[in-house]
């Protein structure tokens, strides 16, 4: 598995870790917000567990390398990673 969080959110934890917080609008204690303004939760995935790129989280979990070498990759968590980047407010869509 690479992680429990989505890789649309990465980059946004890389460059904030309040951002969520922040952007859903519970950046105050003792207020519980399960998800931001667009729907996603704090891990980066909707109520049905789907992220901004359309995966679930189990369609990253497998290595597309196969079980010969000793590489460890997944396709689409490469490709959700490099399409999505961070406005500073929210996760977006790079370029």
């Amino acid at each position: 598995m690479r992680g429990k969080y989505s890789p649309t959110v990465s980059v946004a934890y890389m460059r904030d870790q309040e951002w969520w917080l922040k952007y859903a609008g519970t950046d105050q204690p003792d207020v519980y917000v399960g998800y931001d303004p667009e729907g996603f939760d704090r891990y980066g995935c909707d109520k049905n567990d789907v992220d901004r790129a359309g995966n679930h989280e189990h369609d990253y979990y497998h290595n597309d390398a196969g079980y010969d070498g000793d590489e460890d990759y997944n396709l689409k968590y490469d490709a959700a990673s490099d399409a999505w980047g961070f406005d500073g407010v929210r996760p977006c869509l790079r370029g």
